[in-house]
């Protein structure tokens, strides 16, 4: 039984930890026709010992839940780092990013997200040192190739303790291999709350365009949701030779249009129990979005503790923030946690086909996507729209309100 078994229940996730655990290196991944991550199997290196399967989200028939009960272990915290140099670099609260140094400190091998640019895509690497995990901060709007880092955690797990940073998915995989080698307890994993990820095929157009208006240099960095004008906005911005080269406009960006439409997001994402389960994870992290924290523009983060690696994990960290207590009612107000996304999948196709085509633009998709929105949903867009024209201060008291 391999990856490919007919037998699967469930859309893949991407995760690409099936090509990591195969000890015959019959699996690659590479991206597919809609641009998305998919494991390629080479049957004649396949010897059918299965270990990709139980790794696997699409073949897992007993995903655990979190129920209400389960909820009064979770402790759940908000958290601003008190450095505002920090904050700035940061895209919520500077949580991940103190764990990331703080477990680097305490011995752990950290596995993070950072932007490659001469691949143009976000990776998964491994961080020795503190310095190392500069690179994963702020988050990364499209799916990770993951393969390489997975496949180190793999071969080494014998060796040296991880943390590893990731989306559910990521993270759900992780935890399955870690139980079969019988490694859990020696590591940490942290999640974030996730949305979805959308096919690689908006962010490859995305940067051609941006490529283009800076005379096609390189990008030194990639912030998918900059502070440059707060947090709580979401612009993207570009940094070229030191220098904001490129900065969104939040009013009418082409990516975010089509990352928040749900009709382009990988096939396991609309209906995803892993996004909307805390079973697998020691710590999600996210923003503190609500009301508490509305009229805040330098980042707040959400801190969700389910384990004691986890809790001991913040202890470590908690004197370099301002925290509060929280719950999970409060926190998942704002998050996709337990949603699932109506596609419709005509439309779905007629976007991607869109995509794939190198005579149409990104905002050829999004008027695509607009044309076939009903009367309500253009209302929404329109507000949406003449918010960003109001002042900072009157802006968040008119969402307050809303």
């Amino acid at each position: 039984m391999n990856i490919t078994d007919k037998s699967a229940i469930r859309q893949c996730t991407s995760c690409q930890m099936c090509a990591a655990v195969c000890p015959k290196d019959a699996i690659t991944i590479r991206l597919n026709e809609d641009g998305f991550y998919r494991p390629y199997l080479d049957t004649a290196k396949c010897v059918d010992c299965g270990l990709c399967v139980k790794v696997c989200y699409k073949f897992d028939t007993d995903v655990k839940m979190t129920s209400g009960e389960d909820e009064n272990r979770i402790t759940v915290k908000s958290a601003q780092y008190k450095q505002n140099e920090v904050l700035e670099k940061v895209t919520s609260g500077g949580v991940a990013d103190a764990l990331a140094k703080e477990l680097i400190k305490q011995g752990y091998t950290c596995i993070g997200v950072t932007y490659n640019d001469d691949n143009h895509r976000a990776e998964h690497t491994v961080a020795h040192t503190q310095i190392d995990t500069d690179a994963f901060r702020g988050s990364k709007y499209i799916q990770s190739y993951s393969f390489k880092a997975f496949k180190y955690l793999v071969k080494n797990i014998r060796t040296k303790k991880f943390a590893v940073f990731g989306l559910p998915c990521h993270i759900y995989a992780a935890h399955k291999f870690l139980m079969l080698r019988r490694q859990r307890e020696n590591c940490i994993l942290i999640d974030l709350f996730c949305h979805g990820c959308p096919s690689m095929l908006v962010w490859n157009k995305y940067e051609q365009a941006i490529k283009r208006k800076v005379d096609n240099k390189k990008f030194d960095e990639v912030q998918f949701r900059s502070k440059v004008k707060g947090w709580g906005t979401f612009y993207v911005v570009v940094v070229v030779e030191g220098v904001k080269a490129f900065i969104s406009s939040p009013k009418h960006d082409e990516f975010y249009s089509l990352f928040f439409s749900d009709h382009v997001l990988n096939d396991a994402c609309s209906n995803c129990k892993l996004r909307s389960t805390m079973e697998y994870t020691d710590i999600r992290l996210g923003d503190f979005w609500g009301k508490r924290f509305l009229n805040d523009r330098k980042g707040v983060s959400a801190v969700v503790i389910t384990s004691e690696r986890g809790m001991w994990a913040f202890n470590a960290i908690k004197g370099l923030f301002t925290t509060e207590e929280s719950c999970m009612s409060e926190v998942l107000v704002k998050q996709s946690y337990g949603k699932v996304y109506s596609t419709d999948m005509e439309l779905r196709k007629m976007m991607l086909d869109g995509l794939r085509d190198s005579n149409k633009t990104l905002k050829d998709v999004v008027n695509l996507y607009y044309s076939r929105q009903g009367l309500s949903m253009k209302a929404k867009r329109f507000l949406k729209i003449v918010n960003w024209y109001l002042p900072f201060d009157l802006m968040r008291l008119l969402k307050k309100f809303v």
